[in-house]
């Protein structure tokens, strides 16, 4: 095996590390006493913030730590499909004991299938409560070492550091065990694990390389970010030319804000690298039947990341159910924009929004173009009942008309509704004569109407492109005025 992996380049790397367990059973504590007192080169100020991981090395073997208090960043990293942790540490505070939760934590080790070892939490408080924590974990299926399993347990306190060096040895020796490789050679590749917009420096991200090196200079790209290296940094903020795995890094040079948790790669050409990162990020997830016919591109935008996750369930068993394809192109956070939409590039696209605003210029995406099709709202059951009835009516039985063009009101020559002359220039598609139209005045739709005649230089005509200026006599619902849009459509 050793000799396989020195002719492929391989090479032993460090373990990443992530710490999971109920709120308050000192998560945070542990890390921070760790930080304190295995982080050798403190000079720099500590570890910076923004970056979501760091480094500490123990007799020459390395480590990396996932800090995301709540496991935040790390749901996000699983919900993409990102593989990161090699090892869990699972907290279980000594004078509290099993929680939601820790059961809840231990249900994404065994979804991970990730090795791990428990850490009994506040030792210093009431160590005499050990082999009561011990049933409580076996009562869910947690057999430790000495107990009928092969889980490793240590007590820890973070007040005296009692039994953290056990931990981080245990840790060590759980990765020897797997045999961690990777190639030194080879352009990097990794997760994103934290990204944000510094007011100084541009956008700027966390990552965590997983394998190969990554250096400045090197193209990047993580889902539909890209760009170039400029400042590459290690987790204390320090510039550094090049990394390797598993360090976790900062850099500064992507044209727009990575995703956390969506995979990064560098060194390969631009179609190959797009074509990787959505083969195992969040472009193209599948959700539902998996062989249907009938495919869905889909876009979640909700208020909180488990709101997003419960919906992504929700449609999923959905999809299932009625063996449907949904094609989730993204699920994130924040309001709703115009970049929304522009995911998929063309075709249809359902966007959820759940107790999300959306921006201004949508409700005009919404006009012009109907495949673009969008659901609001705060229940999430009732978005479920929405999706089907959308499903149903847009991508599965025939649509019924098509938009053609849209015009702008320039002048109004008579002012009555019925029978109305106007004139306007054609800003997208075409204007046909008998077209039915919608009229639009900002952002809402007030009426309907149909060409009755079409003029260009006052000579009747059949239609008028985009970019040309005509006239039209209209009827009308209501009364059209300078400055309003008419959107044509036609029944198919």
């Amino acid at each position: 095996m050793k000799n396989k992996n020195k002719q492929l380049g391989l090479v032993s790397r460090p373990p990443v590390v992530v710490v999971l367990g109920h709120v308050d059973h000192g998560k945070t504590s542990l890390l921070d006493y760790i930080k304190k007192t295995k982080i050798a080169d403190k000079e720099s100020g500590g570890i910076t913030q923004h970056i979501g991981a760091y480094e500490i090395e123990i007799d020459k073997h390395k480590i990396t730590f996932i800090d995301t208090p709540g496991h935040e960043a790390f749901s996000k990293i699983r919900s993409r499909g990102a593989k990161v942790a090699d090892i869990a540490v699972l907290v279980v505070a000594v004078d509290e004991g099993v929680k939601p939760q820790t059961k809840e934590s231990f249900k994404i080790i065994q979804e991970e299938k990730i090795p791990f070892i428990v850490a009994i939490t506040k030792i210093d408080k009431s160590a005499n409560n050990l082999e009561k924590i011990k049933n409580e974990l076996a009562e869910e299926g947690i057999l430790l070492e000495g107990r009928g399993g092969d889980v490793p347990c240590v007590g820890v306190s973070s007040k005296d550091g009692q039994g953290i060096d056990d931990l981080l040895e245990l840790i060590i020796l759980l990765s020897e065990m797997q045999e961690l490789k990777a190639d030194p050679s080879k352009p990097a590749s990794g997760v994103v694990i934290d990204s944000h917009l510094d007011r100084f420096r541009g956008n700027t991200v966390g990552l965590i390389i997983l394998d190969g090196s990554l250096k400045v200079k090197d193209e990047i790209v993580a889902g539909k970010s890209e760009g170039r290296i400029k400042i590459l940094e290690n987790f204390q903020g320090k510039p550094i030319k090049e990394a390797t795995f598993s360090s976790p890094v900062r850099v500064v040079g992507f044209e727009s804000l990575a995703p956390v948790g969506e995979r990064f790669l560098t060194g390969k050409t631009d179609i190959e690298i797009v074509e990787l990162t959505q083969e195992g990020g969040s472009l193209n997830k599948k959700l539902g039947q998996k062989d249907s016919e009938i495919k869905i591109p889909l876009i979640i935008k909700a208020d909180a990341f488990g709101s997003g996750e419960a919906l992504e369930e929700v449609i999923n068993k959905l999809g299932k159910e009625k063996k449907w394809l949904f094609l989730l192109f993204k699920n994130e956070t924040g309001d709703i924009s115009e970049s929304d939409f522009k995911v998929v590039s063309s075709g249809q696209v359902l966007v959820i929004g759940f107790r999300v605003k959306k921006k201004p210029e949508i409700n005009n995406l919404l006009l012009i173009n109907k495949d673009l099709i969008l659901i609001e709202g705060d229940i999430i059951y009732e978005i479920k009942d929405k999706i089907e009835e959308i499903v149903k009516k847009k991508f599965i039985e025939k649509p019924t008309e098509e938009i053609t063009g849209e015009l702008e009101v320039l002048a109004i020559f008579n002012p009555v509704k019925s029978n109305q002359l106007i004139g306007g220039k054609v800003i997208e598609g075409k204007v046909q004569n008998k077209n039915n139209f919608r009229l639009i005045r900002g952002e809402e739709i007030i009426g309907q109407g149909k060409v009755s005649n079409l003029q260009k230089n006052r000579i009747e005509a059949l239609e008028s492109k985009a970019g040309e200026e005509c006239g039209l006599l209209v009827s009308s619902s209501k009364e059209v005025k300078k400055g309003d849009r008419l959107v044509f459509f036609k029944k198919i």
